[in-house]
Order: structure tokens, then C-alpha cells, then sequence
């Protein structure tokens, strides 16, 4: 059942909808929400530790994400806006023309993400920050099921809703769509922190900026997204 036209159509009728100020808004809670779940966690179990455990970083990306999630179905589950942003179905795109789209643009940014890793960046580890954090946690079934939650899961849902729902949407009725989804790629590699990887970052937030533009579906986007976090997660973590 396709929900999502009738309610895109009057999306598009819908100018304030998403605003850029709100947009920006969720963005930025959602560090805040971060930083402060992070230090609330880290001041309940540091105990006598002389540094905080490495799985209370985690811990905060989780709290945090369930957090910033709440506000945002307070904020989407009024006015048809779930439906909106193609949430409840996945798309205009038949599956397999949008799965074969899928594949052919990750690819893409993948075989960039290798030259540049290994070309202009080599010896440079990519997002080496949370890698060392994970390094450092513990392989407890429970730190693992942390781990896999925080990046398999909650990341993807909360970026897709923030950097493609929100603010792709909201760029694009100041500029080109090509315009929204560079600029909203850019901010969404920029608040990784690591400037060396932008490119990179950005090459995949592109490939996803683009497929939720020919697609029309957030859902189609969230399960890519999922599905790459995974990817990497297994790869760089639990096949070590």
C-alpha cells in the first residue's frame, strides 16, 4: 500500500514544512543531548577509575540517541509528517529499480572512499576516534549488543531523519536539490569532527542524499544505512 503521495503532495504544498530553523534546531540538540548524556553516564560509573570506561561513550551515543528519537516523534507524529518524509513506504522507485540505485551509488562511494583511504590519505586511519573507543571496550555479549545498537540501529535512523529528512528537505526550497544535498552532506561529514575524512564522508552522504531524492523514501534510506553500518561494524569489529 502507497501512502506517500497524497501526503507528499501536500508536503509540497507545505512551504514552512520542514523549516530550516527547526532542521538546524534537532542537529544541534542532538550533540548537546550527546555530550550531556555522556557526562551524566561517565559521572554515575567512573567510580574510582582514574579514566572513564571506554563502553560509557557508548552508553551516551545510545542514551542519547533514544533521547533525541523521543523529541523528534513529539515533533514528526503531527500533521502527516512521518508520511511526509516517505517514512511509512518506500517511494515513487519500484524495489528493484531502487535496490539496483542503491547499490550502484554505494558502490560508488565505496570504490572513492578506497582511493582516497589509500591514495590521498594512506596510513590515516578512518573515524580513528570511535575505533579506539570500540578497541578499548570489552567483548562482553552485553557491550557488544551496545555497540551494535549504537551504530547498527540508532545512528542511522537518527542521521537519515536529521540530515536527509529534515535538513535535505529544508535546504531545497532555498536552492537546487544538488545544492541541498552537497550542503547538507557537507554539515553531516563536518559534525564527524575528523576533517580528513569529509571527503570521504561525504561521498557516501551523497550517494544517500541522492537516493532518498530519486526515491521519495526515508524507510529506503534508513535500511541502506543500516545495512552499511553493519558492514563496517563487522568488518572493523567483531570479525577481529
Amino acid at each position: 500500500m502507497q501512502l506517500g503521495e497524497p501526503a507528499r503532495e501536500a508536503f509540497s504544498a507545505r512551504p514552512y514544512y520542514p523549516g530550516l530553523l527547526p532542521s538546524i534546531s534537532f542537529i544541534i540538540s542532538y550533540f548537546v543531548l550527546q555530550g550531556v548524556c555522556t557526562v551524566i553516564i561517565i559521572a554515575a560509573t567512573q567510580g574510582d577509575r582514574a579514566t572513564p570506561a571506554p563502553i560509557s561513550v557508548i552508553f551516551g551515543l545510545v542514551a542519547s540517541a533514544i533521547a533525541q528519537l523521543m523529541l523528534m516523534w513529539l515533533y514528526l507524529r503531527k500533521n502527516g509528517r512521518m508520511e511526509a518524509l516517505g517514512l511509512y513506504d518506500f517511494g515513487r522507485v519500484p524495489l528493484h529499480k531502487a535496490t539496483a540505485l542503491a547499490v550502484l551509488l554505494v558502490s560508488t562511494a565505496m570504490i572513492f572512499n578506497f582511493i582516497y583511504a589509500t591514495y590521498v590519505i594512506p596510513g590515516v586511519g578512518m573515524q580513528e576516534g570511535i575505533a579506539k573507543v570500540l578497541a578499548d571496550i570489552d567483548r562482553t555479549p552485553l557491550n557488544m549488543a551496545t555497540i551494535f545498537f549504537a551504530i547498527a540501529i540508532a545512528a542511522p535512523i537518527v542521521e537519515e531523519l536529521l540530515f536527509r529528512g529534515l535538513l535535505q528537505n529544508a535546504l531545497a526550497k532555498y536552492m537546487p536539490i544538488w545544492g541541498a544535498i552537497l550542503l547538507s552532506s557537507f554539515l553531516f561529514a563536518l559534525v564527524h569532527l575528523q576533517l580528513y575524512a569529509i571527503p570521504a564522508l561525504m561521498s557516501l552522504s551523497i550517494a544517500f542524499g541522492y537516493l532518498y531524492h530519486r526515491t521519495g523514501s526515508l524507510r529506503t534510506n534508513i535500511i541502506l544505512h543500516m545495512a552499511n553500518n553493519v558492514f563496517a561494524l563487522v568488518m572493523t569489529q567483531f570479525v577481529n
